[in-house]
């Protein structure tokens, strides 16, 4: 570990935003994050892969290929609870946090990874108003133990690497947010609540048919087709609140 020296924060913001391949870039990032005890590195967007194929996302990782081969093959981020709380959370966390509070099978996947000796990690969350969230995950072969000043250091430079990277390879399919209505965003809370058309159109003063028509399009926009999907897209999107 080191003491805070700004100069080299400075100097890996400065060498990442000058990369012009993702090889350099995450080059770059690999050089920095060495000096806090990291070897590896997963960054890419959190998607369902049973919706968007692997090609049409950010998607970079330095892990061995049979790890990767064997997550992708058994969809390991739909349960994977770093991933899980990454979607969820706004601060950086270690894998630790997240394999306390995730379900036998989440914990089975954070052991997966384990397995390939890659015993101990931490996400730094990435959101921003136009994409997708996603993460940069970093591993080490043993514990790491960081000062909170050394993971804002981390976090600033895992950014800067992220949205540099979402910049070069983008825009990506479903890259930009679907922009719902004032009207549409209204029934899509209400149905997110579990009221029915009938009960939205009394809360909203309109017709149920209008509802109902004003759903339709919600959907549209956001590419879902049921009224459960409708909803768990809009959330994932966060157009309304959960």
């Amino acid at each position: 570990m080191h003491d805070y020296d700004g100069s080299t924060v400075l100097e890996a913001i400065r060498t990442i935003q000058s990369a012009n391949t993702p090889e350099a870039t995450v080059s770059a990032l690999s050089i920095f994050i060495e000096r806090y005890g990291f070897e590896r590195i997963f960054l890419g967007q959190l998607v369902n892969p049973a919706n968007v194929p692997l090609k049409n996302i950010l998607y970079l990782s330095d892990w061995p290929e049979e790890l990767k081969t064997h997550r992708r093959n058994q969809m390991a981020i739909l349960h994977d609870p770093v991933a899980i709380c990454a979607l969820r959370s706004k601060r950086p966390f270690t894998w630790a946090e997240a394999r306390a509070h995730a379900t036998r099978l989440g914990r089975m996947v954070v052991d997966m990874v384990h397995d390939f000796g890659i015993t101990d990690g931490m996400m730094f969350p990435m959101h921003a108003l136009q994409s997708v969230s996603g993460g940069v995950s970093l591993g080490a072969r043993q514990k790491t133990d960081l000062t909170a000043t050394q993971v804002k250091e981390l976090e600033i430079v895992c950014q800067t690497a992220y949205y540099h990277l979402e910049v070069m390879l983008g825009p990506f399919p479903y890259q930009k947010l679907a922009e719902l209505t004032r009207r549409e965003t209204e029934c899509v809370q209400f149905a997110a609540a579990g009221k029915s058309n009938w009960e939205i159109a009394r809360i909203l003063g309109i017709e149920a048919d209008t509802v109902k028509k004003t759903m339709i399009r919600a959907g549209g926009k956001l590419e879902a087709g049921n009224r459960a999907h409708i909803v768990a897209t809009a959330i994932a999107k966060n157009q309304i609140f959960p």
